[in-house]
This record gives structure tokens, sequence and C-alpha cells, in this order.
């Protein structure tokens, strides 16, 4: 039986496989340890080092690591829907399964896949989350009880505009 360690560096072949990348930088690896691990992590990092992938890839890593028989979810909070849209997309061709939420998410079958737990990664501004009770349901509701892995805050220099 492979102990974690073999498990997590399994994971993060399976990561730099699915995201076509050469390999995982330290930051993201020691990022991706604590998460599993159960740590809080606060990331700054500028545009560019790879922040987006740690977020991306946890679920992934989540399931092979700690063996799950679910598909873990990581909620994803951003400011902006665009970047939102261009990250769903990407993930998509990738292979991962995403959406976003808010006022721009006209698809109702996506909705419905974000309540059910479909989404690997569920992307939204604060305000989606905030302000309807659909969406805050859902964040208590039992399927993401048991598979939330991750709430990742995505542009974070935006908070203090979010609390006003």
């Amino acid at each position: 039986m492979a102990d974690a360690d073999e498990l997590f560096d399994s994971a993060c072949d399976h990561v730099v496989e699915r995201f076509k990348v050469e390999n995982l930088k330290d930051l993201q690896r020691k990022a991706l340890k604590k998460l599993v691990i159960g740590e809080d992590v606060f990331l700054i990092q500028p545009t560019g080092s790879g922040k987006s992938l740690i977020y991306q890839s946890a679920p992934m890593v989540f399931d092979i690591v700690k063996r799950t028989t679910f598909k873990s979810i990581a909620v994803v909070i951003s400011p902006l829907t665009s970047l939102m849209q261009d990250q769903v997309k990407f993930l998509k061709s990738i292979g991962v399964t995403a959406e976003f939420i808010g006022e721009d998410q006209q698809d109702d079958a996506a909705k419905t896949a974000v309540e059910r737990g479909d989404c690997q990664i569920v992307f939204g501004s604060p305000e989606s989350f905030l302000s309807s009770d659909r969406w805050r349901k859902m964040l208590s509701s039992k399927v993401y009880e048991e598979r939330l892995c991750l709430v990742a805050v995505d542009e974070a220099h935006c908070i203090s505009h979010w609390r006003k």
C-alpha cells in the first residue's frame, strides 16, 4: 500500500500531466501539501507565479491522496466575471469540471450542476455567494459539507472593496 508521500507525488504527477506543465514549482507543491494535511494556506504571489494552479488542481490532489470515492470541490471567490469565464473554459478544455455562478450565468443546467456538486471547481463573486439564498444554502448543503476541500479567494487585493 502506498504511503502518503507516494500518493502525494502521484497526485502531483497527475497535475503535471493534466495541466500540461513541466513540473510543479516548490511553492505550489508546498501549498498543496499543506492543504491536503488540513492546514490553512495564505499565499501572496505576483501575477504569473502559478497561484491559480494550486486551487485548480486541489480537488484532484485531494481525491488521489485521500482516496475519495467522490470528486472533491474547490470554491473560488473572484471579483471578475471575465476571469471566471476564462478559467472555466480552460478547465473544461483539459477535462476538469467547472462552472461559475452569478448574474451573468444564464445556463440553468450549469447552476443545477453546481448545486448538485457535479463541478470540481466553482467560481463566484463575493456578491454571488452573499446575496443569494440559493448559493448560501448550497455551501451549507450535505454535498458541500462532505466534499469541499478548499475555499480560495483570488484577486484578494479587491477584498477591501467587497466590504463596502
